[in-house]
């Protein structure tokens, strides 16, 4: 859903590359690693502007699911990056408090075959996704019905350069925070109780790592909760303190033709 987000933002058109597409991509019933990874040798190279794949975990089953595609418009905010979005998250997926924890990968980029199977493997080789959010904050994404705005006392604060959603005691469903620590030291903080809101309520963690750069762009934790007062900045300190997200970018560059970049 990152990924998706990104490449729709700013579109504008431009030259076109080699892409690999999976059709139908990949169903795994197995946790996919570096050494799992399936082959490509099916897939077709296209031409597109933009060459993606993504890689979803489901952590309650250990199954796994790659897709592997292209779009045929350039997102203005990663222009000339390889951008890798890792995010781990919970969410509450009904009323019978069930939890669903996923990790996901997603990964852009603009040159010709860049989106290929070896890639994925130097990826998966050098990404770290770990969290105990099941062991440590299902109490956090309990259901309250009905929810009450009022008495939910919501924390409401906005120091964000980004356009925050504002709170709307009329309407709102549960309390929302988000919280960027990137760049450190500084924090940009969203919390309110907003009119429109995600569908479940949910904890996650996300970091935007830009290859060519080999710099860090975000480190976002979000809670999407219902209790009182429950989106609170001690309990984004707990989901960054529960998870841990790091890419190696000396492993991934390691003995690769885009080591000099």
């Amino acid at each position: 859903m990152v990924l998706l987000i990104l490449l729709s933002t700013s579109p504008t058109l431009v030259w076109s590359h080699q892409c690999y597409v999976c059709e139908g991509g990949f169903t795994l019933n197995y946790t996919v690693r570096s050494d799992t990874v399936p082959s490509f040798s099916k897939c077709q190279l296209v031409e597109a502007a933009m060459c993606w794949f993504t890689v979803m975990w489901d952590q309650n089953t250990n199954q796994s699911n790659i897709l592997v595609d292209s779009i045929d418009f350039q997102s203005a905010n990663y222009a000339v990056e390889k951008v890798i979005i890792a995010v781990a998250k919970m969410e509450a997926i009904n009323r019978h408090q069930i939890s669903q924890v996923n990790h996901s990968l997603g990964y852009i980029c603009l040159s010709d075959n860049c989106n290929d199977e070896m890639t994925l493997k130097r990826i998966l080789r050098s990404l770290v996704i770990e969290e105990k959010f099941a062991q440590e904050l299902i109490p956090l994404l309990e259901i309250v019905s009905p929810f009450d705005p009022k008495s939910a006392a919501c924390y409401d604060f906005i120091n964000s350069t980004d356009d925050c959603p504002r709170t709307d005691l009329s309407s709102c469903q549960r309390c929302e925070i988000s919280v960027d620590r990137q760049p450190s030291p500084t924090q940009q903080i969203c919390a309110s109780c907003p009119d429109y809101s995600e569908v479940d309520n949910s904890v996650s963690h996300q970091i935007i790592f830009l290859l060519d750069s080999r710099t860090q762009e975000q480190d976002i934790a979000k809670v999407n909760c219902q209790l009182k007062a429950c989106n609170s900045m001690d309990n984004i300190n707990r989901v960054y303190k529960a998870s841990n997200i790091t890419f190696n970018f000396g492993e991934f560059f390691q003995n690769s033709s885009d080591n000099t970049l």
